[in-house]
């Protein structure tokens, strides 16, 4: 590995990133005075170079925090941070965009406090970074330094290669002070930049390159080979220089028409899903073992062979042990990548469920090792209580138990008679039924007709999706954002009624028609809707859903998904929220502990747990909106309790742009529409006319499809954390952006002329 070590303070800015942080603590009240003045009496004497004994700043920084909370002070250095980073040198992000194109890995390595450095490195897509870190109990910090870099960057360097041999002699690292010599020494490329008065001795010793900002970029080419380029921050699209609101409307009206175009006659909105790997294997393996529909077969192999070039890992295996019958050579690593490479909670239960896809389309008996908790299907939804009997059905030693067959071939035979065929509508656990099924009652009539049902739904590209279709959320996804676009009434009445004829009897909304298990995701955007069109029409289903809300809220303030008592999840609270607003009144209490939840839920960085999403900005910018609903109800007593939640929030989202002015699902990864359009709704409110916005609208005007749609990558995760798209739900959630974005914003068209009030 060739690693480009590079110093923060003085090097990367003028100064040193957290300067400030101290006089903002004592502003803030969260530090005595007196502590301060000793901070500053250490600053005014001595030299930069020989401070009155190694560490004493951080020592005393570290002092400053005894017993303070640590969310409050991360707010503070958010606030600092956006103030920080207009302070780049202008070279500093082509640098770091230049080591990387030329084969280094990039390192920040500071002696500053390391959240203040985490936020540089996401800025600059670095992922590899290492900072003063300062201990803490309890969320409060203990007044002690935990861990330093101090004399030991080379160290440091060491440890985030990971294992990784370090190539030293081709490295490169650049500093201005004596604490960078030791790194210094040891790689064969060192630029001592505007160097301290003892740096600069050592390197004129030496004979190491010296460099200022102005001539950086010269040295870097002439003595390192390394140019950069100046790039902008946003290459213009299509030639316009800057996106004026004229042009975000016109491409609103385009794509208002372009959803308008999915309002079937009935008012819904089908909400197809793409093709997946994971059930086109399944059904693969499912025929192969009944021997039914060859012609089928076929297709199923031309779609897994055509995804193999651009699957990921795990998708990959499943590609390569249906079609070629090549072993996982270690599958449990296999799926712990999974989980890492999307951040999702590895519970024993999803674990297993992508074991189980891994072992059933394999050539080798069936056999996941899993403890006997993982097969437990009670209050579970309804599919996965289907898919965990079958998975335990399918894992279950020769002999199975009868009992098992039989309530398995009930449950299957009962769902398969219900509405399509396909049980709940969702591909993915009917095939582990019939599949378990396969096991011990090869070509009962219950297989061939559930093999009927799902074949009825293969794609044109030859494949299988997770849900045949998602109606009712899309419906009211799509009903949201096309109401706040000023359509035609008649067309939005269509929709809520079909939105509203789809309530279930606990008052919730399932996905889709058919679907027994509701979902609080569903019922809250289904509950918006029908508020948005018409309070009065939809009064008893808006109240049938508010008491479903207050059946599926938790003592600890937050809701699940699926079932009352489940786990809560921020995502599903802030909709919860967002849901209850407009009945503030009577509802303040449970929106004000569920605010709570929400806030205690927030990790470091500002982030939440994606949920059902891949996109971290999914569950910020619903957060945001549930957030400020509830401080804006009573600003005084929620500025100290939710403000440091909403600016660390905020601030993730301003600092993770790329540099095209998009959004990726995580910072690093490439810019995608669906994700673009949840980070704009999240800086909507507060940063409407800043550059970061501006780059983004940019952004999203070069991405818009000829028909007016945009097209993205998979957004949505099942069973988490394998995605799978709904492309319909990229334009819904595009132009909420869009309107979130230009409130005033009215479809000029006239609609399709389907639907009369």
């Amino acid at each position: 590995m060739n690693i480009a070590v590079l110093d923060v303070d003085g090097t990367l800015l003028p100064g040193a990133l957290a300067d400030p942080l101290p006089a903002m603590l004592l502003d803030a009240g969260l530090s005595p005075r007196d502590r301060g003045v000793r901070l500053r009496e250490l600053l005014a004497t001595g030299e930069p170079e020989t401070p009155p004994r190694p560490g004493a700043f951080n020592e005393l920084f570290a002092a400053m925090l005894t017993d303070v909370p640590r969310r409050p002070v991360s707010a503070l250095m958010a606030e600092l941070w956006l103030v920080q980073r207009e302070r780049l040198f202008d070279f500093t992000r082509p640098l770091v965009a230049a080591v990387r194109e030329a084969g280094f890995t990039p390192m920040l390595i500071s002696g500053g406090p390391e959240e203040m450095v985490a936020h540089l490195a996401a800025e600059l897509g670095v992922d590899r970074f290492r900072g003063t870190r300062f201990a803490v109990e309890d969320d409060l910090y203990t007044g002690e330094v935990e861990s330093t870099v101090e004399g030991a960057k080379d160290k440091v360097a060491l440890e985030l290669a990971a294992g990784a041999v370090v190539a030293w002699s081709r490295s490169l690292a650049i500093g201005n002070s004596l604490g960078d010599v030791e790194v210094f020494k040891q790689v064969g490329h060192r630029i001592a930049f505007e160097p301290t008065p003892g740096l600069l001795a050592v390197a004129r010793e030496n004979r190491w390159h010296l460099a200022d900002r102005t001539d950086l970029p010269d040295v870097l080419r002439d003595r390192v080979g390394i140019t950069l380029v100046r790039r902008p921050s946003l290459p213009p699209p299509s030639g316009v220089p800057a996106p004026q609101r004229w042009d975000l409307r016109d491409a609103a009206e385009r794509l208002t028409t372009r959803i308008l175009a999915e309002v079937t006659p009935s008012g819904a909105v089908v909400g197809h899903n793409d093709s997946r790997v994971t059930e086109s294997a399944l059904m693969l393996t499912l025929l192969r073992r009944e021997n039914l529909l060859p012609a089928a077969q076929r297709g199923l192999r031309a779609y897994l062979a055509g995804r193999a070039p651009t699957a990921d890992a795990f998708d990959t295996a499943v590609i390569n042990s249906a079609l070629y019958g090549i072993p996982v050579p270690d599958r449990e690593r296999l799926i712990d990548q999974t989980f890492e490479g999307a951040a999702q909670h590895s519970s024993a239960r999803k674990r297993l469920a992508l074991a189980a896809i891994l072992a059933v389309v394999g050539s080798e008996p069936f056999h996941v090792d899993a403890p006997s908790d993982a097969f437990r299907h009670r209050g579970e939804a309804t599919w996965t209580r289907l898919r965990m009997m079958a998975i335990h059905h399918l894992n279950s030693a020769e002999p199975v138990a009868p009992e098992l067959t039989a309530r398995l071939l009930r449950l299957t035979e009962t769902g398969q008679r219900r509405g399509i065929g396909v049980i709940e509508r969702q591909t993915f656990s009917h095939l582990f039924a019939l599949l378990a099924l396969n096991r011990v009652l090869p070509g009962h009539p219950v297989i061939r007709e559930g093999v009927t049902a799902l074949a009825a739904h293969l794609k044109p590209d030859g494949g299988l999706a997770l849900n045949v279709s998602e109606e009712v959320f899309a419906t009211a996804t799509a009903g949201l954002a096309l109401a706040r676009a000023g359509v035609d009434r008649s067309t939005l009445i269509a929709m809520a009624d079909y939105t509203a004829a789809q309530q279930a009897e606990d008052g919730g909304w399932p996905f889709a028609p058919d679907v027994v298990q509701t979902d609080l995701d569903t019922a809250t955007h289904a509950m918006a809707f029908l508020h948005v069109v018409d309070p009065a029409r939809y009064r008893t289903h808006v109240a049938g859903g508010l008491r479903y809300l207050r059946h599926m809220a938790r003592s600890d303030g937050g809701f699940p998904t699926y079932l009352a008592g489940q786990p809560a999840e921020a995502t599903m609270t802030a909709n919860a929220v967002m849901a209850l607003v407009p009945h503030a009144r009577e509802h303040h209490q449970l929106m004000e502990r569920a605010a709570g939840f929400i806030v205690r839920s927030q990790r470091s960085d500002g982030t939440f747990e994606r949920s059902w999403s891949l996109s971290e900005a999914n569950a910020i910018f619903r957060v945001l909106i549930a957030l400020r609903a509830v401080y804006h109800r009573n600003p005084a007593v929620n500025q100290g309790r939710l403000a440091p939640a909403m600016l660390a929030a905020e601030r993730r989202v301003l600092t993770t742009a790329n540099p095209d002015g998009g959004w990726g699902q995580t910072p690093g990864e490439p810019s995608d529409p669906v994700s673009t359009a949840y980070s704009l709704m999240a800086l909507a409110w507060n940063h409407r006319d800043s550059e970061v916005v501006r780059d983004g609208i940019r952004y999203l005007l070069s991405r818009q499809d000829p028909d007016g749609g945009y097209t993205s990558v998979s957004d949505q995760a099942a069973p988490r954390p394998l995605r799978y798209g709904v492309p319909i739900l990229v334009n819904n959630y595009v132009l909420l952006a869009m309107t979130y974005l230009d409130p005033g914003f009215r479809y000029a068209g006239h609609g399709l002329g389907k639907h009369t009030p």
